[in-house]
This record gives structure tokens, C-alpha cells and sequence, in this order.
């Protein structure tokens, strides 16, 4: 089977609710201005590439499942660098990580990202079958920055691919061409993920990227609430000091600036419930923002519109 969906988006909420490859979530914006999104999802049988577009400067969270092996690029040679679990990551990188793992992402400005997957056991397959070793444990993530020639090849078949889609080519109908674009779509992954492998390269080490998913999982618990650092702190049996040095190297900020961003965040996602009945003051000291002409004017500098702006534009 091939197909495509193109979606925008203008709400981050839906935009990380429409990622296909990877469970996403925690989405903070982190810079004002307006939020665009979109979304590519393109299918050639057993293969799934997924390529994103989103505007403003954010973090999010990525949970990896066992249900398959992914791989992560920047779209383009021009894209700016992002943090990817504690470490830079440009337009030369790639990564798969691993399964049932937990990541923080950065970004500082727009960013263009591809991801490109297959079902579990397919990769370790492929790199078998091409080059006659193993993958490794699937439980760790591969880093890798491969030749050129490799990721050149493979940004140039998404590009290629989502334009012969678009077309409506009759030829993709043809069940021996789809079995053709998945094995060149398979070999050109493999290629990017067997040259120049690093199987770490987070500063903090596995300490800091445990430490960063028991965070991600104790914040998704209590999603509801303000919450604050020594409790943040007391809950994960860490230090401030410890959780800090963990933030700012998953997250570029300190975890202060990083939860009163989420709590802002949530704000704006409360407001913009269609079935919650609530005013703006109610949803504004729900998460701990007492001080209601600071937090209105912090809210419109964030988000570029009024608290009240933003609940009377909720749909009916």
C-alpha cells in the first residue's frame, strides 16, 4: 500500500497528537510568536516516513515503544542544530533510539525533521541480510553522523517519494514497485545507521537520561497541577543541584524556567478546552499564577494574545 496525508496544524496540542512514528508529548513552546505546524505521512508498505515542520522554538518528549525501530534527521543540509536527549544534534546527525526509551528534545527556531521506520525486527534483518552482522541490543539508541553520499541519498528519496505521491503516479500501484521502494527506502536506512555509529553520546550519561525520564513520566502524572521543585526534587529523590545540571543539558534552560513554561503551556491548553466551563482567572491560579496583571501580560508576551483572547476563540 502507498499513500499520503499532509495535515497543518495551529495548535501544538494536535500537532504532537498527529506524530505517527513515535509517541510525543509534553510539548512547551518556548518563544513567542505564532505556532504553525505540518505534517507529511507517507506509506510504502511495510516502511513509514514521517516528516514534521513546526515554527517556533519548543520542547517536547519522545517515547519510544517496542512496536518499531525509527530513525531521526533534520530535513535539510540548512537546518539549524537542535538538543536531542542532552547532546547537539545537526544536520549531519542521525539517530534510532531505542525501544521502550525516553528523550527530551530542544529546538530554538523552526525546525524540519524526517523519521523514517519499520516494524520490529525488520532493521536487524536488513543490516543482516546487507552486511552480514548485527544491530546491536535494541534496547540502545545509535548515534551516528554517516558519510554524505549516505544521508544525501536518503533526504533526496524522501523528496523524490513525496513528490511521485503527490503526482498520483500509476506506477506505485504496481505491487512490485512498492516492494522495490521499500527495499530501497530499507537499504538506504541501513546505510545511514551502520556508518560512523556511536552507541552514547549524552554528556550526563545514563544516569542523567534516567533521571530526565522519571521527570517526563512524574510530570505526565500530575499534568493537572502546578508543581514546583522541591516537591519535583523530593518525588525523584534528587538534589535541586542534580536536577538542574539534568535540565540544562536535555532542556538548555534551568528546571525553574522549564516549569514555569509548562505551567503557562497548560494554561493556554485549559483555555482552549470546547467542554471545560472556566474563566481566566480560575485557570490562572488552578496553576499557580497569583499575580493575574504579571501573568497577563507574561501570557501575551509568550503567546502573542490575551488569556481572554485565547478562551473566546475556543471552538463552540
Amino acid at each position: 500500500m502507498v499513500g499520503i496525508i499532509y495535515r497543518t496544524f495551529d495548535e501544538p496540542r494536535d500537532y504532537e497528537r498527529g506524530i505517527r512514528l513515535a509517541r510525543v508529548g509534553d510539548l512547551v513552546v518556548s518563544k513567542s510568536g505564532v505556532f504553525e505546524a505540518s505534517l507529511t505521512t507517507m506509506t510504502f508498505g511495510r516502511v513509514w516516513l514521517q516528516s514534521g515542520s513546526d515554527s517556533l522554538a519548543r520542547s517536547l518528549r519522545i517515547e519510544i515503544e517496542d512496536s518499531r525501530r525509527t530513525m531521526l534527521f533534520l530535513t535539510d543540509w540548512h537546518s539549524v542544530p537542535i538538543i536531542q536527549s542532552g547532546t547537539n544534534f545537526g544536520a549531519r546527525d542521525v539517530v534510532s533510539f531505542g525501544q521502550n526509551t525516553s528523550h527530551f528534545q530542544r529546538s530554538f527556531g523552526p525546525t524540519d525533521w524526517t523519521a523514517i521506520s519499520l516494524p520490529p525486527g525488520d532493521l536487524e534483518a536488513a543490516v543482516h541480510g546487507f552486511l552480514g552482522s548485527d544491530i546491536g541490543d535494541p534496547s540502545g539508541s545509535l548515534w551516528g553522523k554517516p558519510a554524505v553520499e549516505h544521508l544525501t541519498r536518503l533526504r533526496g528519496l524522501r523528496y523524490d517519494l513525496s513528490r511521485l505521491i503527490s503526482s498520483g503516479e500509476k506506477t506505485l500501484q504496481n505491487p512490485e514497485v512498492v516492494r522495490s521502494l521499500e527495499q530501497t527506502l530499507t537499504a538506504a536506512m541501513v546505510a545511514c545507521l551502520t556508518d560512523r555509529i556511536e552507541s552514547s553520546r549524552a554528556p550526563g550519561g545514563l544516569r542523567h537520561q534516567q533521571i530526565m525520564r522519571r521527570f517526563g513520566d512524574w510530570l505526565n502524572a500530575n499534568s493537572n497541577r502546578a508543581v514546583y521543585i522541591k516537591e519535583v526534587c523530593t518525588a525523584l529523590g534528587v538534589s535541586a543541584a542534580t536536577l538542574r545540571r539534568c535540565c540544562e543539558e536535555h532542556l538548555r534552560m534551568s528546571p525553574m524556567q522549564y516549569l514555569w513554561l509548562r505551567r503557562m503551556n497548560l494554561v493556554r491548553r485549559e483555555l482552549q478546552q470546547k467542554n471545560l466551563r472556566t474563566t481566566v482567572t480560575a485557570t490562572a491560579m488552578n496553576f499557580g499564577f497569583w499575580h493575574l496583571g504579571r501573568f497577563a501580560d507574561e501570557y501575551r508576551s509568550l503567546f502573542g494574545e490575551s488569556p481572554s483572547s485565547t478562551l473566546a476563540r475556543r471552538p463552540a
